[in-house]
């Protein structure tokens, strides 16, 4: 299941703080907000600036054959 972003790896590979905080906030959308995947693209598309890193999760998804897979949600 979704656990976070591996933000070492993308600093390593020379993101910067910035961009790796954007990546966060989207993928914060798709795995822990209770929208289906369409729900986040369309909020993701609507509501952050585009840039590169946005529009290839988002082409990512689109492209998806069987979809993203979400893990499981526990509740307290």
């Amino acid at each position: 299941s979704y656990v976070g972003i591996n933000s070492v790896g993308l600093r390593r590979r020379g993101f910067s703080t910035e961009k790796i905080r954007e990546i966060q906030d989207i993928y914060r959308i798709l795995y822990q907000k209770n929208y289906n995947n369409t729900q986040a693209a369309d909020i993701i598309e609507a509501e952050m600036e585009a840039t590169s890193e946005r529009d290839e999760i988002l082409q990512f998804i689109k492209d998806s054959q069987r979809g993203i897979m979400k893990g499981y949600f526990k509740s307290n």
